[in-house]
């Protein structure tokens, strides 16, 4: 189970009036307006992020779901794979000298798991000054943050004893920074904030039961692939869902997956639109005539959320999918 120990820093990101909004630096200001073009509000830089993450804990094989059930030597693999994740979704080209090339200038990207906590290689300021897209991310607050700096001798604190020559930002550092995208909300890693539905899943006797006991628990919440990987411990997460949405009609449970026409029933109920990879679950009753609440046509009848008071009766059968939502 995750403990207290290695967790990084909580921080909700960047406060307000630290660093800026925009720059006077040509380079760094085209990059920020073709990061803001092609991701307006940021949720494709979450998207890479939660995969980035999910691929390290690497749940469905391990069990994990936390960070601080990581080693060392995987905790530093997560900036790769946050690299490898943004070029993915963004399809950067490679750079000449660095990670990659965002409006034709040469990036380096830099992942740090605590806020300003950057660690600057030497071949960013010993031949001449270049640009660092520095994100950060916080699984406990749910909140991530990417901003760019050109990396020079003023914006670092003094070399200390690293063999390798990497160094951290000074207070001008820090200050300089232009933010692209401030305190955004990452998709939430479910287990990381219900511990009690973490312990409930450690326990079930099954994979089966753990993927049910998720659904059960978390209602009217966006639920990811991964935590269905890591619950179930099979191949094939996607019959979990599917033996979960059978068995838990009996408790009045539907589960609404990403492909039509469920998002759209999903909405109608007034939950959260399930996109590619996510589901979301809900305990239902009929909706008589006289009520005036959110309602989903299925089977032909009308339903709504079950409230208190409310007896619990079978779920109906949710049609067949069609068509998924992407993420965007």
């Amino acid at each position: 189970m995750p403990s207290d120990k290695g967790r990084p820093r909580r921080s909700d990101g960047p406060k307000p009036g630290e660093g800026k909004d925009w720059s006077t630096d040509p380079e760094v200001e085209r990059i920020r307006r073709e990061l803001l073009e092609a991701d307006p509000d940021g949720d494709r830089v979450a998207y890479a992020l939660r995969e980035a993450l999910d691929q390290v804990y690497d749940g469905r094989r391990t069990g994990r779901w936390d960070i601080t059930q990581l080693s060392k030597t995987e905790k530093t693999h997560i900036g790769t794979l946050v690299e490898i994740w943004l070029q993915r979704e963004f399809e950067f080209e490679d750079g000449l000298d660095l990670d990659f090339s965002i409006g034709g200038v040469d990036v380096d990207c830099k992942w740090s798991m605590n806020l300003y906590a950057w660690e600057i290689p030497m071949e960013m300021y010993s031949r001449g000054d270049k640009i660092a897209l520095l994100i950060w991310g916080n699984e406990d607050s749910a909140r991530w943050a990417l901003g760019l700096l050109r990396i020079s001798e003023a914006m670092l604190k003094p070399a200390g004893r690293q063999r390798d020559g990497k160094r951290r930002l000074s207070a001008d550092g820090c200050a300089n920074i232009t933010w692209v995208y401030r305190n955004m909300p990452m998709i939430r890693n479910t287990l990381v904030h219900r511990p009690d539905v973490a312990r409930k899943m450690r326990d079930a006797r099954s994979g089966q039961q753990a993927v049910r006991t998720i659904f059960r628990e978390i209602r009217g919440e966006l639920i990811n692939h991964a935590t269905i990987e890591t619950a179930g411990q099979q191949i094939d997460s996607s019959k979990r869902v599917r033996d979960a949405r059978t068995a838990l009609r009996e408790e009045g449970l539907l589960i609404f997956g990403h492909y039509d026409p469920h998002p759209m029933m999903a909405a109608a109920l007034g939950l959260p639109v399930p996109t590619l990879g996510r589901f979301v679950s809900a305990r239902v009753a009929r909706c008589g005539m006289g009520e005036n609440l959110p309602f989903a046509t299925i089977e032909g009848d009308r339903w709504r959320l079950w409230q208190p008071g409310d007896q619990t009766s079978r779920a109906p059968a949710l049609p067949s999918q069609g068509v998924a939502r992407s993420n965007t």
